[in-house]
């Protein structure tokens, strides 16, 4: 019996693990989106930002959304 608790237990762990894992990339990638004046820079890591919510769980994915929708700004690119 104390086994399957362990085991329980550490099932829990791994997987409040992974899902800040997935997050925290998600929110260091807005970031780094926000933090970027290069535009071809910018595209790259909305590609990446892309990939990774499309890789991600889902029932990680709507708090992945949520720091998107609230975190990420928009720049508005002049066109000459």
């Amino acid at each position: 019996m104390k086994l399957n608790r362990k085991l329980a237990v550490l099932a829990i762990l791994g997987m409040t693990g992974l899902f800040a894992n997935g997050v925290s990339n998600v929110n260091t990638l807005v970031n780094k989106i926000n933090n970027t004046e290069d535009v071809k820079a910018r595209g790259t890591l909305l590609k990446e930002l892309d990939k990774e919510l499309s890789n991600m769980d889902k029932k990680q994915l709507p708090a992945a959304q949520e720091i998107v929708n609230s975190k990420l700004k928009f720049s508005k690119v002049l066109e000459k």
